[in-house]
């Protein structure tokens, strides 16, 4: 059994409202591990959620106690009273001059930006970065990424554009200020594409689009069936559903059935190629939008339908799947209405 034992080093009131505490946790392990953690609860305002977190952790290779009296000292002499991640940062400087390997972790709530966008920083893990989404309702979502390492490089940019100014020394706040003010005019995922173009820093588009290709009211069993396709390079799949949704009715309260065929991505050209050439049309239009004008026209001649055994127009798909050449599995989701 593992155990844990806490030490608060340091809380107080930052200047945005929050409670900051700084903690340092020793969990014997074999071998120990410390970790630094920076937390911030509370109300308040600017960038900073209730769950904001920072973590600094590495495993040991001696006893842990002169490390948490470094950290504890530092703590002590108010050298850890900076800016949010800041405390992190100088305690995983000291943990990797030590010798030891540092391991990051993160908490960072998203901003909302109007109704239908949000924007995430993601400084730690395999692949830190900076993500803008914007939603579509249920026609789905974009999304544009670019690496972390770029942050300065686009709050120098954002400067340009407008005159708010975020938080003295606050790096996080003054980049997340910036951007909510680029984001005021309710720009969208193609605008702040061009955004980080003209910054200099990477920027990488992804989508994921939504089509209800059939939607039909079973009155005898008052059931709702549903043929849905959903292409995400987001979440990397193409999946085509069957949906029953069964309403509540005297001694059955509900319940929902799904069964998918799904398939990466990068399915999407050969998949469609496939069905164009199985129905003789060679439209034009993005290729999400031609697979699910394909599948509309399979409904239209019979091939998909309603009526049909559970999993039949699931399983018709799978095997066009495996004509196109490309990988598949099923997929299913139940749900019983326990009201």
């Amino acid at each position: 059994m593992t155990l844990s034992h806490e030490r608060e080093l340091r809380s107080a009131t930052v200047p945005t409202g929050q409670r900051r505490t700084l903690s340092v946790e020793i969990r014997d392990e074999a071998p120990p591990r410390l970790t630094f953690i920076e937390k911030y609860s509370g109300e308040g305002t600017g960038w900073l959620g209730r769950f904001t977190s920072f973590r600094a952790e590495a495993a040991l290779d001696a006893d842990p106690e002169p490390l948490v009296q470094a950290v504890a000292a530092l703590a002590d002499a108010g050298k850890l009273d900076l800016p949010p991640m800041g405390a992190r940062e100088r305690v995983a400087d000291l943990l990797a001059a030590a010798g030891l390997i540092v391991r990051r972790q993160s908490t960072i709530p998203w901003a909302h930006l109007g109704r239908r966008a949000t924007l995430a920083v993601s400084p730690d893990g395999r692949s830190p970065s900076i993500t803008f989404s914007q939603y579509a309702g249920d026609d789905g979502r974009f999304q544009v990424t670019t690496p972390y390492d770029g942050l300065d490089r686009i709050a120098s940019h954002l400067a340009t554009l407008s005159t708010v100014d975020g938080p003295a020394g606050d790096r996080l706040g003054r980049f997340i200020a910036a951007f909510e003010a680029f984001a005021a005019e309710d720009v969208g995922a193609e605008r702040v594409h061009e955004m980080f173009v003209a910054a200099g820093v990477e920027s990488h588009r992804r989508e994921e689009r939504r089509y209800v290709l059939l939607k039909v009211h079973r009155e005898n069993t008052d059931c709702i069936f549903t043929l849905s396709l959903l292409v995400s390079s987001i979440d990397d799949k193409i999946s085509f559903s069957e949906f029953y949704d069964y309403m509540p009715r005297s001694g059955d309260s509900g319940r929902e059935y799904g069964y998918s065929a799904v398939t990466p991505y990068d399915s999407l050209a050969p998949l469609t190629a496939l069905l164009e050439s199985r129905l003789g049309v060679a439209p034009d239009g993005a290729l999400p939008d031609r697979l699910a004008a394909c599948l509309r026209e399979f409904v239209t001649r019979g091939a998909l339908g309603d009526g049909r055994p559970i999993e039949a127009c699931r399983d018709q798909v799978a095997l066009w799947y495996t004509e196109a050449g490309v990988p598949y599995r099923p997929d299913h989701w139940v749900w019983f209405n326990s009201d």
